[in-house]
């Protein structure tokens, strides 16, 4: 399969996850462990890179990943799936404030612009009012809880980049033992917030399944095996698929209509990425 292939249909698999996270009745940090462990299986089984005993290096991004991840799927449980990601994907902005201190990268022109954009874009979602509905109970927490997953999504990322340049190849088995991680974390801290593990019913479980194998597992295995082949404007075109994506879905499954001044918001974001991969044309983009 062309490597440009992989990534578009990683970005198309991942956008299905915020739809599918709302279906379920499980509390959301066991929907996030639950997927997670999955996920890890088939990563693990689709990607021998992946089957190495993990080091103190890989074990580092482990946190970043849960907070990526569990914290989007809390988030989707509480705003709408378009916030929840158009959030998540504000990560270049907290990669331009991190990366100086983390990995000692100065920030370019085009950096600084990427981050103006995104930050107006965020903005916009906060001017948007909050209402309240079935699948958005409580949308403004909601929008923060997604704006801590995007700063995770950003340490994720630096520390993806500071694995590469190794050039051992241990991104993937990051990935896939992050995954082994994130399960029983998510059940760890469920009593944190109130939460504790439930039966749920058929339906959770199918959906469990759908989400671990398809929207995290091969989704992963697609995009860590793509990425490397093409572009960074490339890859920034083809994953940004997710968040328009994963808007349109939600509005057809579940009638979550975005705000005027939301769907503003996210064009913003979209657009400073895109602009941002095109200046630099150098890089590389993303997933979640």
């Amino acid at each position: 399969m062309p490597p440009a292939l992989r990534v578009l249909l990683a970005g198309a698999l991942f956008s299905t996850g915020g739809s599918l996270i709302k279906l379920q009745t499980l509390p959301s940090l066991q929907r996030a462990g639950s997927r997670a462990l999955l996920a890890a299986l088939v990563i693990f089984l689709l990607l021998p890179q992946a089957r190495r005993l993990p080091t103190r290096r890989i074990l580092l991004l482990a946190p970043a990943y849960f907070g990526a991840t569990a914290l989007f799927v809390v988030a989707n449980t509480m705003t709408t799936a378009a916030n929840a990601i158009f959030l998540q994907s504000a990560a270049p902005l907290w990669v331009v404030l991190l990366a100086p201190l983390l990995l000692r990268e100065r920030p370019s022109r085009s950096d600084l612009a990427v981050m103006l954009g995104v930050a107006v874009g965020m903005a916009l979602f906060f001017i948007a009012p909050a209402a309240t509905a079935a699948t958005a109970p409580n949308p403004r927490l909601g929008d923060w809880i997604a704006i801590a997953s995007g700063v995770s999504y950003a340490l994720l990322l630096i520390g993806m980049r500071w694995l590469s340049r190794s050039g051992t190849g241990e991104e993937c088995a990051a990935i896939a033992w992050s995954n082994v991680l994130a399960c029983p974390l998510a059940f760890a801290c469920m009593p944190l917030i109130g939460q504790t593990p439930i039966a749920g019913v058929p339906l959770d479980w199918a959906v469990v399944a759908a989400l671990g194998t398809l929207q995290m597992g091969l989704a992963y295995s697609l995009l860590v095996t793509g990425i490397p082949h093409v572009s960074a404007l490339q890859a920034s075109l083809l994953t940004m698929i997710e968040p328009v994506l994963s808007a349109g879905i939600a509005w057809l499954a579940h009638d979550e209509a975005m705000h005027p001044m939301a769907m503003l918001g996210g064009a913003c974001i979209v657009a400073a990425v895109l602009a941002g991969a095109w200046l630099a044309r150098g890089g590389a983009p993303r997933s979640g």
